[in-house]
């Protein structure tokens, strides 16, 4: 006997606890222009271990697909203190894989599993009305259960809110085992990068340097360079834009809005220069700058600007220069306050201020007019806020278990949050640091994602990726980047909702629909509370 339950696409189906019967639902509604998503989990009852069948029936042709959920190992759940925000504290295994579905679908006795729905009105034409989905389970008798999906006459806007995840090239030519700037290469590149567009990302990672980023002191991390360096026989430099133009046309291809410049100063202040792989005069390749270089020293600010006065036409040339941002450097602390500034105002000789951001805590670097677009993390963020600066943007990572965050212990709600408050806060941007982080701390190592969610240990399961390598070079999301999906649909519906002028101005439709509840930090709500918020905001738009 099969025991079967119809979920939202916020519940977790842990194998070894019962669904929340709050996430229980028998229909839903969305808008064109979006996916939306819903689970089918199930068990036996009454004997230790069955294949089952599984089908679905609806009208909704190609625009409905199923995946399977499957779980991931996670030895570190959240720091000590914040288990009151965990859904699943102890160490074990995680649901989060969103797979293809298996040849056999098996079911246990007393053991959950689910089946993740997707119905998308974005990529495919799906008429308005109400759409039946029958979710049919057979062990040697069917069951039907029925979800009824409203689709409003509505299309979202696109996301034009600048949104990032880094992009790690160098997890891919290890997972894969393909060489950089290989033919392998960019076809996986091309199907990682669509994959980051479908799910919201507007503003990928470019290295024109491999990232000195996550990387220990005299340590590097695989060349991923797309800038060719030639040193001529005087001292100075030449530089080749092939392989960062066959980037950027893939870019372009996938629907990338905006382009990410890796940072050109190493993490946490301007000490040291990024690994630059240059050809010397005899047509050796060798490292000619990195962490022996001071970062704002006279021979790495001398390339700098032979760099940045070549980098800078080229790529007005290929008409997305005002869709750039460059980094100085992430998370810089006050005390490397001139350090910084000599590298931002190197930077803003060639870049406008506008086109800087960085990750950084202090608002300091702000009001002395070091950094006009400050990443600011969301245990930070108030107090860029209540300084009235407007043009700040957010972060998050492992370091915020009490805000929004999207790892594999904590519940969806946490995740989903996220587009709410971008909205109430009028937030310019959102940067997270792993779309696909598949190395260990200070990249020491590889990892392998579907063995640790905590890259061997180092950071809360989940936090360094939201996307695992599939076979043939396929991404497979994650329930965390589906429901991350939502949260930024979520903020498209609520602008939507501000440009209609139905329900007035921003502040009228926080008090509206009771946003003003959810602040960064420490807020409170459930699953069921944002799905009927976002219920509410489709039917407003739908008029």
């Amino acid at each position: 006997m099969l025991d079967i339950r119809l979920l939202n696409s916020l519940a977790k189906v842990w194998p070894d606890s019962e669904p929340d019967v709050l996430c229980s639902v028998s229909g839903g509604t969305m808008l064109k222009g979006e996916r939306h998503n819903f689970q089918a989990a199930y068990r036996l009852t009454d004997k230790n271990q069955a294949g089952i069948g599984f089908r679905v029936e609806s009208d909704l042709g190609e625009a409905l697909s199923v995946r399977f959920v499957d779980n991931v190992p996670c030895d570190y759940t959240v720091p000590a203190g914040n288990e009151d925000v965990c859904e699943h504290p102890l160490p074990g295994l995680m649901p989060d894989i969103l797979s293809p579905m298996p040849p056999v679908l098996w079911a246990y006795d007393k053991v959950w599993r689910s089946i993740w729905l997707t119905v998308d009105a974005d990529r495919y034409e799906v008429s308005p009305g109400t759409h039946e989905i029958k979710v049919i389970f057979s062990d040697g008798e069917e069951q039907v259960l029925s979800y009824e999906l409203k689709v409003f006459d509505y299309r979202l806007p696109e996301l034009t809110l600048p949104v990032t995840n880094w992009f790690h090239s160098d997890g891919l030519c290890h997972f894969y085992k393909v060489e950089f700037a290989s033919e392998e290469y960019w076809r996986i590149m091309e199907n990682f990068a669509a994959c980051a567009v479908k799910n919201g990302i507007t503003l990928l990672l470019v290295p024109v340097f491999t990232p000195p980023l996550d990387t220990a002191q005299g340590g590097e991390r695989l060349t991923t360079q797309l800038v060719e360096v030639k040193v001529n026989p005087d001292g100075s430099y030449g530089f080749g834009f092939e392989l960062l133009k066959r980037y950027l046309d893939i870019c372009r291809k996938a629907g990338v809005r905006y382009y990410e410049i890796s940072h050109l100063f190493t993490q946490w202040g301007c000490r040291n220069a990024p690994k630059v792989i240059g050809t010397l005069p005899d047509g050796t390749k060798r490292r000619i700058f990195g962490w022996e270089t001071d970062g704002t020293g006279p021979e790495y600010s001398a390339f700098l600007r032979a760099f940045l006065g070549a980098l800078t036409p080229f790529l007005k040339d290929e008409g997305i220069f005002d869709k750039c941002y460059f980094h100085v450097s992430d998370e810089p602390d006050w005390s490397m306050k001139d350090q910084y500034s000599k590298g931002a105002a190197l930077i803003r000789e060639f870049v406008p201020k506008e086109n800087i951001i960085d990750a950084m805590s202090d608002p300091r670097f702000y009001e002395e007019g070091l950094n006009k677009n400050p990443v600011a993390a969301l245990t930070h963020i108030d107090s860029f806020i209540d300084l009235g600066i407007k043009e700040t943007w957010g972060y998050y990572c492992c370091g915020q278990i009490r805000t929004s965050n999207r790892l594999v212990s904590t519940p969806s709600y946490r995740n989903r949050i996220l587009g709410i408050q971008l909205f109430r806060y009028d937030i310019k941007g959102f940067l997270q640091w792993g779309f696909n982080f598949y190395n260990s701390f200070l990249s020491y190592e590889s990892v392998d994602p579907f063995s640790s969610s905590t890259a061997h240990g180092w950071v809360p399961g989940g936090d360094p990726f939201v996307v695992y390598p599939g076979t043939g070079g396929e991404p497979w999301e994650s329930i965390r980047l589906a429901v991350f999906a939502e949260a930024l649909a979520d903020y498209r519906a609520l602008n939507a909702l501000l440009d209609s002028g139905r329900a007035g101005s921003r502040e009228d439709i926080v008090r509206l629909l009771g946003l003003d509840r959810f602040p960064f930090v420490d807020f409170k709500t459930s699953a069921a509370e944002l799905i009927g918020i976002r219920d509410k905001v489709n039917e407003l738009l739908a008029g």
